[in-house]
């Protein structure tokens, strides 16, 4: 039976990511055979991020069984790693000696991570079927980290960017907009107003959210595939890189040791891992062109920690089983 383990646990790490990746390379493929012309691509990551990710978040939310204490913990411990991965973040800017108009793309690169779009869709192929309820938990538990990288991300690209110099006003209407107007936060929020009262939405509603939720996922990976750029990444390759090994190999070490502080269940500590190894979120990259912040560095990062996360989210299931 020797080798029988090691097989078995290889299939499993294949199955459970390749179809993740195989999605993002077929977004980039069909984006340079032109099959995916600009518009249609643009207006593809549009829709996964205002409809069909939303859907998602609340049918699963909404409908979900679930463990507050068990949720909080995993909730807690994944804001608690990134917020001490902004340290880490910024001595590496120091040392890298990065400038400011640079640093708040830098600094949000290297904590925001792709839950969303990429940590759902691993944990939902890796993960289903160990444990019931163990999506809901998944989902409802990334719903407070939503709020906080947005808060994180504008945080910082005020703090580093110089619109706040030139008009005050104007940035805390931007601040307030991005928080208030996420799509992925209000859905979270609708999720667990329906959640708490017990009063779900209406049949044709609740069928029409889970329609949209079943393509979300494969819709998330395939808007990843689009967006990537590989155009000017040698330049500044040492600070795309280092933010990237903060993004998908910090971070995660950093919620290992917390996880294991904590004594936090090996399910839910993969799960809290998973996510904070995953790639830097594609709006990392808009949110530095609102704010006028180093957009060129911002995409580069996403490149870089898309690639590295298959390695990062390989180590981490692998060693979960």
């Amino acid at each position: 039976m020797r080798g029988t383990f090691p097989t078995l646990l290889y299939m499993y790490v294949f199955n459970s990511l390749m179809p993740v990746f195989l999605l993002i390379v077929l977004g980039k493929g069909l984006t340079r055979t032109s099959f995916f012309t600009p518009d249609l691509a643009r207006n593809i990551n549009r829709l996964t991020y205002w409809v069909a990710l939303p859907a998602l978040l609340i049918d699963k939310i909404s409908n979900a069984t679930f463990s507050s204490d068990e949720v909080s913990r995993i909730s807690l411990l994944l804001i608690l790693a990134t917020l001490l991965s902004i340290g880490v973040a910024y001595l590496a800017a120091k040392l890298l000696r990065i400038e400011r108009k640079s640093l708040g793309a830098f600094i949000q690169g290297s904590v925001r991570a792709n839950n969303a779009f990429v940590g759902l869709p691993v944990i939902l192929y890796a993960m289903s079927g160990m444990r019931p309820g163990l999506e809901a938990v998944a989902t409802v538990a990334l719903a407070p980290a939503i709020i906080v990288y947005n808060t994180i991300s504008v945080t910082v690209l005020l703090a580093h960017g110089d619109k706040q110099q030139r008009h005050p006003a104007a940035t805390i209407k931007i601040y307030a907009r991005q928080l208030l107007t996420n799509p992925l936060i209000i859905a979270c929020v609708i999720g667990l107003i329906f959640n708490a009262t017990r009063l779900p939405p209406a049949l044709p509603i609740q069928r029409s959210l889970t329609a949209l939720g079943n393509m979300a996922l494969g819709m998330a990976l395939l808007s990843i595939g689009t967006t990537l750029s590989f155009k000017g990444i040698r330049h500044g390759f040492s600070r795309s890189l280092t933010a990237s090994v903060i993004q998908v190999f910090v971070q995660p070490l950093i919620g290992l040791a917390l996880a294991l502080m904590w004594n936090l269940p090996a399910i839910d500590r993969q799960i809290l891992l998973i996510y904070l190894a995953c790639p830097a979120a594609v709006a990392s990259y808009v949110l530095a062109d609102i704010f006028n912040s180093d957009r060129e560095l911002a995409g580069h990062i996403i490149v870089v920690s898309t690639l590295l996360s298959a390695i990062s989210l390989t180590l981490i299931i692998a060693l979960g089983n």
